[in-house]
């Protein structure tokens, strides 16, 4: 049995694995993600002890960089002179390569364009990279509430509704509750939770408005799932910034990481991957929609990295991310509901227009007023014809008998 769901992750993460360059790429890329998660708990941890560790979590910034470069590269057709196809010793030699370059380009930013270094990271792959998981995110609910569409509106399915509307309010207002009982934050912690939660409620409060209206369409169903989504994202991200960041390595916030990495990276690549096959003069290789997801990703895990360098509180120490994740979610989340029934409209006209036949209105024709018709005389030529052929038949019977009679007298 398919799931479309597992079936299109699992189609989007194969872009990344397609050939020798792509699977090396992808090898460099969760090398650096490593290197920056372990680098990011050592900053938390020994930054006031020993300052020179900032050096070491800030050189995490050599990955995006390579990757920003290697993006460059294959939009220009030079992608051999970055990895080799034929042979992982010589990629390995190419990337330490430029590997170098990448320390050189970090620093020179730093020092001579710390504004352009700025806009790339924070403005471009951090929010960049966060804007795409709300994105797919809330795609994903709108697809799953289309697969499950119920056909037949019933007093249930609106009872249904009803306690999915309740239950977000519930789930959020319990996760800021719980949080602050059991993890005693500080106040800039409570504060953004607080925040975060009341923007959770309003989008639940707004869905609530155009779920009611919606109540007997087929959109209902994604309307009501879309809510339950991002009721639930937003309880998460509260209970991450509520608790704080644990510089240990806590196996289930890193596979909850890794799977967020792993199911936007299947949807970015997915989507860059499919202008290659479109007939357009703005096609782009997978080499390059591999390469720049690669840079997203390890950009926003980097910027993500520094902001414990940055950040004094130590409340809000390591989950920047989460902070901005839940400032963001239900907005976008919002635009997306706004566009999901904008498509169904526009779809719901255009197969009425399909299904209804087409009246063809006869033009009433002039009426032409019947003549009488003569009928006309019969020729008097046939008769005289026939006139002739009998005295030509009568004169030739006389000749043949006076043949005749003159014979007989003869003997």
């Amino acid at each position: 049995m398919e799931i479309p769901f597992l079936s299109n992750f699992i189609e989007g993460l194969k872009l990344f694995f397609e050939s020798k360059k792509l699977r090396w790429f992808a090898l460099v890329f969760f090398i650096g993600a490593f290197f920056i998660t372990i680098w990011e708990s050592l900053g938390a941890i020994l930054l006031g002890i020993f300052p020179g560790i900032a050096l070491l979590v800030f050189s995490g910034g050599v990955f995006p960089i390579y990757f920003m470069l290697v993006s460059l590269m294959s939009i220009l057709g030079l992608g051999r002179f970055v990895v080799s196809e034929e042979s992982y010793k010589r990629s390995f030699i190419y990337t330490i390569i430029w590997g170098v370059i990448s320390a050189f380009v970090l620093i020179a930013m730093v020092f001579l364009t710390f504004q352009l270094f700025i806009l790339i990271f924070v403005g471009f792959t951090f929010l960049g990279w966060i804007g795409f998981q709300s994105y797919f995110a809330t795609r994903t609910s709108l697809g799953l509430a289309r697969s499950v569409d119920v056909g037949k509106r019933s007093l249930l399915i609106g009872l249904f509704y009803g306690v999915i509307y309740i239950f977000n309010y519930a789930v959020v207002v319990g996760a800021v509750i719980f949080g602050i009982i059991v993890f005693a934050p500080g106040l800039p912690a409570i504060g953004v939770s607080i925040l975060g939660g009341l923007l959770a409620l309003g989008f639940n409060f707004l869905n609530g408005l155009i779920l009611a209206k919606e109540r007997n369409k087929s959109t209902a169903s994604g309307v009501a799932v879309l809510g339950l989504f991002i009721s639930l994202y937003s309880a998460y991200f509260i209970y991450n910034v509520l608790k704080g960041f644990d510089p240990a390595l806590d196996l289930v916030s890193i596979a909850i990481s890794i799977a967020f990495i792993l199911y936007t990276m299947s949807g970015i690549g997915r989507t860059l991957a499919s202008r290659a096959e479109l007939d357009t003069r703005f096609k782009i290789s997978r080499e390059f929609a591999a390469t720049l997801t690669y840079f997203l990703a390890s950009g926003f895990m980097f910027v993500d990295s520094v902001f414990i360098l940055i950040i004094v509180d130590p409340s809000l120490q390591g989950v920047i991310s989460d902070v901005i994740k839940l400032l963001l979610f239900p907005f976008i989340a919002f635009i997306m509901v706004l566009y999901y029934l904008y498509e169904s409209r526009k779809a719901l006209k255009e197969a009425e227009i399909i299904s209804e036949p087409e009246v063809v209105e006869e033009e009433e024709l002039p009426e032409v007023e019947e003549e009488p018709v003569e009928l006309a005389e019969p020729a008097q030529e046939e008769e005289i014809f026939e006139d002739e052929d009998l005295g030509t038949i009568g004169e030739e019977q006389e000749e043949e008998e006076i043949a005749a009679e003159e014979y007989n007298e003869e003997e």
